[in-house]
């Protein structure tokens, strides 16, 4: 009785995999309209954040699991899988509940100077420096918003808004521009500006520095008042080399961002900015 209960489960639980596959694969490739999309990571949203955090993308691990051809060999892969999961998800909500009073006295400190909404990382699309969050529209996100963490480091912008997620284009994405400038003690030192571009692989580097220009390893790097997007002074990164040739009217630099994907897991959308006139 056991054993033919047991393989009722094993078939429902395989039926259940096989629908949330096809949504995935489906899902990434675009063929879903807003609404259902929105519908679909709203569901998914937690599994998809629990194999992110295991290193591994949910879409391609459904698809490589239906393509193995063997599920009978796979399933005892599945069982322990499964519950390798459970005891990660414990984790995380056992983690954000620990965590939750940082992170609301972090938000509160600084909507002294922004309204921020509070909203959590669900999946990484490491191919585009893509992230996903799970606040959208209802939440008063709107495309084009900053996104920063407690130390206001500078992650990104909202790319796209859902109703109850949005994807952030992170910095590194290679369509990245970011107008910036070295940041000095001395006010009385003429500013230095540059651009920061993204180079995908959650990297990015400095461009459009003047030749005339010193600019150092370990200097900092943040967001200028010519930015429209973000507001000043966020955090972007610091110089870890430069490359400078005195044929060419400009100097580049290796730039190791001050945001840090892996270890993070909640984010804050700053739902005010204007910029100064």
């Amino acid at each position: 009785m056991d054993i033919s209960l047991n393989k009722q489960k094993i078939a429902l639980l395989k039926i259940l995999i096989a629908i949330f596959a096809l949504f995935v694969v489906f899902g990434d490739l675009n063929l879903f309209q807003s609404q259902i999309k929105n519908s679909f990571y709203f569901m998914s949203g937690p599994i998809e954040k629990i194999f992110w955090r295991a290193g591994e993308n949910a879409s391609a691990f459904f698809i490589s699991f239906l393509s193995a051809g063997n599920l009978a060999r796979e399933n005892e892969s599945l069982k322990n899988e499964n519950q390798k999961l459970l005891s990660e998800l414990f984790f995380l909500q056992e983690t954000d509940r620990k965590n939750q009073e940082l992170f609301e006295m972090s938000a509160s400190n600084q909507k002294k100077e922004f309204n921020l909404v509070q909203a959590g990382i669900i999946g990484l699309d490491d191919k585009q420096d893509i992230i996903s969050i799970d606040k959208g529209s209802v939440d008063g996100i709107l495309e084009g918003m900053p996104v920063i963490n407690t130390q206001k480091a500078l992650f990104g912008k909202v790319l796209k808004a859902y109703e109850n997620f949005s994807k952030i284009m992170l910095i590194s994405n290679n369509n990245n521009v970011l107008d910036v400038k070295i940041k000095q003690d001395d006010t009385i030192k003429t500013p230095i500006y540059g651009v920061i571009k993204g180079k995908g692989g959650l990297g990015i580097y400095l461009d459009l520095i003047p030749i005339d220009s010193e600019i150092k390893e370990g200097d900092i790097l943040v967001t200028s008042s010519l930015e429209d997007t973000f507001p000043k002074n966020l955090l972007v990164g610091k110089i870890t080399s430069k490359d400078k040739n005195d044929q060419k009217p400009f100097q580049k630099a290796k730039v190791e961002p001050f945001f840090d994907i892996k270890t993070i897991d909640n984010l804050f959308v700053i739902t005010d900015y204007k910029r100064e006139n």
